[in-house]
Order: structure tokens, then C-alpha cells, then sequence
């Protein structure tokens, strides 16, 4: 512990001067006056750089800035303000790194003056992981409990208890020195009673009453005080300090030399040869020593300690009646009627304002992007009796907002404070062997601009490797998201930086950019989709505006290294055996297989992208590893969906082909997935086909796809399948019917029962077209088969091996086939043989029934 004439300042220089180059983790400064260009001229950016969340909080009706002079406040720093109906007066500047902290103590305000000019008194506790003083586990408490008693934001609360929970953990050690405040009981009811040798008081500001003069001299019953002044810049009045001092025969005023404010706070006394001191941020007044916050007081800080010898320092010392008729008593400004203490930007796109106290009547809240003249633009009100509302806003991150009543005698406004977007004033982890991309590219570009093109593939791929390299080679966010909510963490924006500082800001946006999502603005949309298009109109049709230009057709050289490009991004993003690259990487090689396949970079016979594609979108499954917050996982969703809905493009869930099979495999991975797809975050993903060979999903076939994932029938499916070629089916009375343009139903009646048997035990399927028809009946192992006159008349039944399917048993022979055949042929009119009749009531249905429904349509 050291007191010193000293500024903050000195402690930053000392951490960034470290040898072991330490990192800081947070930096919280308190005070009364904050000047925010000041700090962000000589603090801030020298913290950042060290790695610290920085925190600023001071009296809402104190701040010393135009709010156009001030950059950084809600970009990299939290800032709010406090409002207690005294003056938010600690001062306290503490520094927290992974195992030591500092704590300054003082009288000094973050201002020019308060750092650089004036003469401040500061306490500086240290302590390490080895051991910190018990005034720590002190420090923490108030900490803690401050955001009780004072009005201030949430989330500069949530930070206040964040930093206390921190500095509880060093381990405390016997230590004499003490923190004192008046959250709940006044300062000089914590301070030992006299009688006491000697006492010395000294602060810029005594009481014009000379009250808390009084009761001073009155706890302590010194044999000898003295009061020390700066004759000229001291405020007090000279008649009540007499006043006070008056049954104190040993008292002596000290004058104090005048080269600069002196305006440190110092109450210290002697017993014997041992010197005690309060030091601090309580001038001589009533409101900082004798009340506390509860009963209207300020809220103070301070420290009691032992002193190897006096602070006050040297002087002229003369009579208390050099002060008779002396008065420099200067007047208190009101504090403005209206005052807003925080605003900040919330997960969901949300500005959230919060108020010093409820009002009588509604406030208009007015945002600005700089807060110069003009600027100004109500976005709506926060109604009487509330403290807080939140508001839709375009991006304020760094904007400015103010609270007025246009109906108060002309207008009142309050002091501005600066939109607050956690993720960006977050604590910064030491990157500098972060894998990222070496450009911040833009999709336009990267397809554009050959050169970028280029350099693109290339830094893709090296950052693929890298990755591949070292799975952990992306370092965690700084923080865990709490279980509770809090509007210190915001994961979705947290998320979204950790991705824009590794691939980029553009690519960010496109992948994750849109409703809902802090601070990131998406500029003029470029790339394959069309334009917004009226309900008349076809959004899978030819572009309706002759006149505007497509997009740049991709040379055949190019399209081959892109293609090799993509897949080589997928098997490092995705590689088979090993853990997958982090999400942020699988869903833009995603996003770019997309746009590939929308620029025709595969011709429309090359299948060659199915695999690796099928590959990627299984492996867009979000795993708790990925750490991927609500927010993106839509978006990858979104991303989901658009693949499989190209992997369906010319392919069938039910057919036998190699795309057919891929797909359906596929599909089973993703279907639940897909289910979830929001539509409004898939729309330039959904490209009309401008280019030749280009392979894309439109509007109406992204429709199809969420009804067919959407739906719990599996025949929806089927039925889906079978409407693309034309066939109709339809459930009627326990046996399926499919009608359409074909003229051989035994195919189609065997390929429909193949279809729903993979879901269904016992499946009833009758194919009719024209005159003629085909009845099967398949429960495996048995398949029973019916047809009209012209195609295989009567009953047969057939055992079917468990490799087997009616499709495979009844295609592919000119007439009916012999292998397998148990029963029959049976005419029609005659009963079904039994083991018919035993399929058909396995099914549910009445034999009798049955027969005569196909009777019906013709022997």
C-alpha cells in the first residue's frame, strides 16, 4: 500500500511497461466529472491494447464533453452513468489482470485536471494470487452492492458485480488498511472515537454550514487541529468555520501554497506517536462524511490506514480569525431536470434506455449519430412512471442518446450518454496467431475481380489448413455466457466479432448479417439473386427488366479452379475421421458452394459436386463444441436448407440412382433441420438460373422443400415424388390409388407399394389407368397381386426373399413372373386364395370389401 500525488495514468504505464508483458483483463474507473475525449486520448486505447475491458461510470449530470468530440464510448468502452440524490462522488481506478491487482483510491476525477493538473491524493492497493489485503474482499462488497442503493443501468451493474466477483477471488491476508463507504452508514460514524493529540483536515470544498466541521471536532475531541486551506481556491465560508472550531482551543489554519489546486480529501489524526489517515473522495461536508445514500448523502470512497507520518503538507500556519469575513462559497449548479443514465444495444437489435428515475410525464428519446447540431431523431418515448423502454432502431453503436420533454418551460434536455454494443467493448484476448483471412473480401469481388479471386482461393484454403492444423487454433470468446440472461453478454454479437476478425467483416455480413443482428448494416445486395419481385409475379421466371445486365459469366480456366477450390475447402472444413473446422468456416464454404453452383462452375451433366456438397451440409449440424448462439445457428440453418434443396434437384428420395441415394441419405440427416428453415434469412441464397448451367433453387422449390420437411406424413413424401412424374395418389378407405399418364399400371402399382412399404407394414396399392388395372398387396414376405383382364387377370400370391421388394419381383418380365409364386392364378370371380385374404385383413380390410371395390373398375 503507497499514498501518492500521483494519476492512474501512472499505474497503466507501469502494467504496459511490465516485462512479462502480463495481459489486463479489466479497467474500472469511477468518478464524478468524466472526461471521455481525455481518456480516450491518454487511457483507452493504450487498455485495449493490453487486452482490457474497460468500464467508465460517473454522475449523470457531471460529464465534461460534446458529445461530437467523443469516438469510442460504446465501441471499446462500456460507459453509463450513476444518479443517487447526492453526487456520485467515488473516485477509483482498478486494475484486474490474470494474477495481480491494483486499486487506486483517491480524489482525483478522470479529467485532464483530476489526472494532470491538479494535486490529488490517491491510496494504491496491491495484491497478487499469493495474497491481496482484506480491504479487497471490502472493495468487492461495495462493488457489488452499489448497483443497489445507486440508480444506474443494468448492465453497468452486471459489470460492477462481474469486477467484484473478480477481486474476491485473490486471497485476502491481514492487512491494517481499511475501504470505507456510506452505502449504508456515513463515514464518520465508521471513524474511531477521540479523544485524539492531533487532528488535520483538509478538502477544496468545506461545509458553508460548517456542520460537518462540527461534528469532526466534536467525534474526535482533539487537544490541537488543523485546517488546512488554499486561501483562495478552497471553498468555505470563513464565519461558519470559526463558528465550528470555536470550543477547540488548540485550533491552527494552515495556509497552503497556491502554485496548483489542491484537491486532495485528507482527515488524519495522532494518538501518541501513531498517525491514522482517511483518505478519499469525502470533502469536508455533510453530504459525504455524516450522511449516507439511503438518507440523500453522496456516495464517497475512501480508505482508513495507519500513516508512517503526516499527509497534510507543510505551510503557514496562522489564527482561525485570519478566516472572519472571508467567503469563496461559490454556487452549486442545479442539476438538469432530465437524466438518462445508460443506453444500450440488446441481442436482438434492441435499443434499451434506461432513465434516473420514473417522470411524471412521457420523454421523448432522441438518437444521433455523432450528437452534432441537427442530427437529432426522435425514435419515441418512454412513458410516465417507467425508467426504462426499449425501442427498434436502425444501428446506434456508438451513437448518442438523449432524453427531452418538449413541453417543459421551452424544452428540456439531459445530458447525452452513448449507445453501449457489448460485444465490441468486451475484454480483447491476445490474438496475434489468430488464423484469419489476410483481406476483409466481398462476395462482388472475389467473383469479379480476377486477381482476388485468386488471392482469395488461396487464403481460403491456408486458412482451412491452419485450422486443420490446430483445431484450437480459434482462441473461446473472453466469456462464457451466463446461465442467466445479462446484458453485459451478448453471445449472438460476441459470436459475430469472433467471425469478423476472422474472415472479415463483408463475408460476416453475408453470412450472418439481417434482422436482428447488432450493429452490422448490409450495403447494397450484390450477387445472383433478383430483385424484390410483386405477387404477379414469377420469381423462378426470366428476368422481367430487359435492361439490366447479368451477372459476369465465369471463364472455363476459372471454373476449373474454383471447382477444385470447393472441394478442397470442404474435405479440410469437413474432413472425414476428424473434428470439423469451426462453424463459421463450414457454413461460408456452404455459402460459396452455393453461389458456385449458381455461376454454373459444374455443368449440368457433373454430378461430381453432389458428394462433397451432401458431405458439407451434414456437416452444418451445429454441435455443442461449435458454441454457436441461437442467432447464427438460423442463419446456418437457412444455409442447410438451400444445400439439400440443390441436392434434390434432379434426384429422388425414393429412387435407386446414386443422386437418388446420396439425397435421401441426406435428407434423413438434415430433415428436422430444414424443418426450422426461416425463409427471409435464405432469400440470396435462392437464385433465379441466369446463367447457362447454372444449378439453383428458387423460390417455389424452397416452398416445396419446407412443406415436404415440414410435414409428419411420410407419405407426403411419396407423394411429392410421384406428383414430379405425373402420377396422382390418393388414401381411399385403406387402399392407396394412383392414377396419371401411364398405360402399364403393374410397374407403378409394384413401385408405389415398394415406396410405402418402407413405411408402412401392410400397404394396399391399386394403379388404374384407362380400362385397365393392377391391385397389389404387400406385407412382407408376401405380395399379392391383381389385375383386370388385359393385364395379368386374377389372384396370385408371391413369397418374396427378404432382399426382395414388389418393385424388384414384378418388373422387368414380359408377363407375369414365375420365381416365388405360392398362389394362384385365381380368376377374379372366384375367392382369393388364402393366403390373399390373410394380407388383406392384416391391412384392416374387409376381403369382401376389397373385391368388390376392383370388381368395380372391370374384370
Amino acid at each position: 500500500m503507497t499514498w501518492e500525488f500521483t494519476s492512474p495514468l501512472t499505474l497503466l504505464g507501469e502494467w504496459r511497461d511490465r516485462t512479462d508483458e502480463a495481459e489486463l483483463h479489466e479497467l474500472l474507473l469511477l468518478g464524478f466529472t468524466v472526461d471521455l475525449p481525455f481518456l480516450e486520448k491518454t487511457l483507452v486505447p493504450t487498455a485495449r491494447a493490453l487486452g482490457a475491458r474497460i468500464t467508465v461510470i460517473g454522475d449523470a449530470g457531471q460529464g465534461l464533453y460534446d458529445p461530437v468530440d467523443v469516438r469510442m464510448a460504446g465501441r471499446s468502452y462500456f460507459h453509463g452513468l450513476a444518479a443517487c440524490r447526492g453526487a456520485f462522488h467515488p473516485k477509483l481506478a482498478l486494475l484486474i489482470g490474470a494474477r495481480e491487482a491494483v486499486a487506486a483510491v483517491g480524489s482525483g476525477n478522470p479529467t485532464m485536471a483530476g489526472w494532470g493538473y491538479n494535486d490529488e491524493l490517491w491510496t494504491v492497493l496491491r495484491g497478487h494470487d499469493t495474497g491481496a489485503p482484506e480491504s479487497f474482499r471490502e472493495l468487492s462488497r461495495w462493488l457489488a452492492a452499489l448497483g443497489g442503493p445507486v440508480p444506474m443501468p443494468r448492465y453497468a451493474a452486471e459489470l460492477l458485480a462481474e469486477i467484484s466477483a473478480r477481486l474476491a477471488e485473490f486471497p485476502a491476508v491481514r492487512h491494517p488498511a481499511r475501504v470505507l463507504h456510506n452505502l449504508g452508514t456515513g463515514l464518520i460514524d465508521q471513524l474511531p472515537d477521540g479523544p485524539v493529540d492531533e487532528l488535520h483536515l483538509y478538502a477544496p470544498f468545506v461545509d458553508r454550514s460548517g456542520r460537518a466541521l462540527a461534528r469532526i471536532v466534536e467525534r474526535f475531541a482533539p487537544s490541537r487541529v488543523v485546517l488546512g486551506v488554499q486561501e483562495r481556491w478552497s471553498s468555505y465560508d470563513g464565519d461558519a468555520v470559526l463558528a465550528s472550531l470555536a470550543g477547540s482551543p488548540g485550533a491552527e489554519l494552515r495556509l497552503l501554497a497556491e502554485q496548483v489546486p489542491r484537491h486532495g480529501k485528507l482527515l488524519e489524526w495522532r494518538t501518541g506517536d501513531r498517525w491514522t489517515a482517511l483518505t478519499g473522495s469525502a470533502n469536508l461536508t455533510g453530504a459525504a462524511l455524516l450522511d449516507n445514500v439511503a438518507g440523500g448523502g453522496n456516495c464517497e470512497l475512501g480508505v482508513l490506514a495507519e500513516v508512517p507520518s503526516p499527509l497534510l503538507p507543510e505551510g503557514t500556519a496562522v489564527a482561525v480569525t485570519h478566516l472572519r469575513g472571508r467567503r469563496t462559497v461559490r454556487p452549486v449548479e442545479a442539476r438538469p431536470s432530465l437524466l438518462v443514465l445508460g443506453a444500450l444495444l440488446t441481442g436482438a437489435g434492441l435499443l434499451q434506455v434506461t432513465l434516473a428515475r420514473p417522470y411524471d410525464v412521457d420523454v421523448a428519446v432522441e438518437v444521433s449519430p455523432d450528437g452534432s447540431p441537427g442530427s437529432w431523431t426522435t425514435v419515441g418515448t418512454v412513458p410516465a412512471g417507467r425508467t426504462s423502454q426499449e425501442f427498434a432502431v436502425p444501428e446506434f453503436a456508438g451513437a448518442v442518446v438523449r432524453i427531452a420533454d418538449p413541453h417543459a418551460g421551452g424544452r428540456a434536455e439531459s445530458p447525452p450518454v452513448f449507445v453501449v454494443h457489448p460485444a465490441r467493448c468486451a475484454r480483447r484476448q491476445a490474438d496475434a496467431n489468430r488464423p484469419r483471412l489476410r483481406h476483409g473480401y466481398t462476395e462482388e469481388e472475389i467473383f469479379t475481380d480476377e486477381e482476388l479471386g485468386r488471392r482469395f482461393r488461396y487464403d481460403l484454403l491456408r486458412l482451412s489448413d491452419l485450422v486443420a492444423e490446430n483445431r484450437t487454433a480459434l482462441p473461446a470468446r473472453s466469456a462464457a455466457a451466463p446461465a442467466q440472461a445479462s446484458a453485459v453478454h451478448d453471445r449472438y454479437a460476441a459470436y459475430l466479432d469472433e467471425c469478423e476478425r476472422t474472415i472479415g467483416r463483408p463475408l460476416t455480413l453475408k453470412l450472418f448479417g439481417g434482422t436482428g443482428t447488432p450493429d452490422l448494416t448490409l450495403g447494397p445486395r450484390w450477387g445472383l439473386t433478383a430483385e424484390a419481385v410483386t405477387d404477379d409475379e414469377d420469381p423462378d421466371g426470366p428476368d422481367g427488366d430487359p435492361e439490366e445486365s447479368p451477372p459476369p459469366v465465369i471463364p472455363p480456366d476459372r471454373k476449373r479452379e474454383w471447382r477444385q477450390c470447393a472441394v478442397r475447402a470442404v474435405d479440410r472444413t469437413v474432413p472425414a475421421g476428424r473434428e470439423p473446422a469451426p462453424m463459421m468456416l463450414r457454413v461460408l464454404v456452404a455459402r460459396l458452394f452455393v453461389q458456385l453452383l449458381g455461376h454454373g462452375v459444374w455443368e449440368l451433366d457433373d454430378d461430381s459436386w453432389r458428394a462433397p456438397l451432401a458431405r458439407l451440409t451434414e456437416g452444418l449440424a451445429p454441435r455443442a463444441e461449435d458454441e454457436v448462439p441461437d442467432g447464427a445457428v438460423q442463419h446456418v440453418t437457412a444455409v442447410t436448407a438451400v444445400c439439400m434443396g440443390l441436392l434434390l434437384g434432379g434426384a429422388s428420395l425414393t429412387g435407386g440412382s446414386p443422386r437418388d441415394l446420396l439425397a435421401a441419405r441426406t435428407w434423413q440427416a438434415v430433415k428436422d433441420r430444414v424443418s426450422a428453415a426461416e425463409t427471409d434469412l435464405a432469400g440470396d441464397l435462392l437464385i433465379p438460373p441466369r446463367l447457362a448451367h447454372a444449378t439453383v433453387l428458387g423460390r417455389s422449390g424452397w416452398e416445396r422443400l419446407l412443406d415436404l420437411a415440414r410435414s409428419d406424413d411420410p407419405v407426403a413424401l411419396i407423394i411429392a415424388e410421384l406428383a414430379e412424374d405425373e402420377l396422382t395418389l390418393e388414401a381411399d378407405r385403406g387402399i392407396y390409388r394412383v392414377t396419371g399418364r401411364f398405360t402399364n399400371p403393374v410397374p407403378v402399382a409394384a413401385r408405389v407399394a415398394t415406396l410405402l412399404g418402407r413405411h408402412l407394414e401392410t400397404v394396399l396399392v391399386h394403379a388404374v389407368t384407362g380400362g385397365r388395372w393392377t391391385f397389389v398387396a404387400w406385407r412382407r414376405p408376401r405380395l399379392v397381386v391383381a389385375g383386370s383382364r388385359t393385364m395379368w387377370p386374377g389372384w396370385r400370391v408371391y413369397e418374396v426373399p427378404p432382399s426382395g421388394t414388389p418393385e424388384s419381383r414384378l418388373t422387368g418380365t414380359e408377363g407375369p413372373p414365375r420365381a416365388g409364386l405360392v398362389a394362384g392364378p385365381v380368376p377374379l370371380v372366384r375367392t382369393p386364395p388364402p393366403a390373399a385374404l390373410d394380407v388383406l385383413e392384416r391391412a384392416g380390410a374387409d376381403p369382401d370389401d376389397v373385391v368388390g371395390r376392383l370388381r368395380d373398375h372391370g374384370m
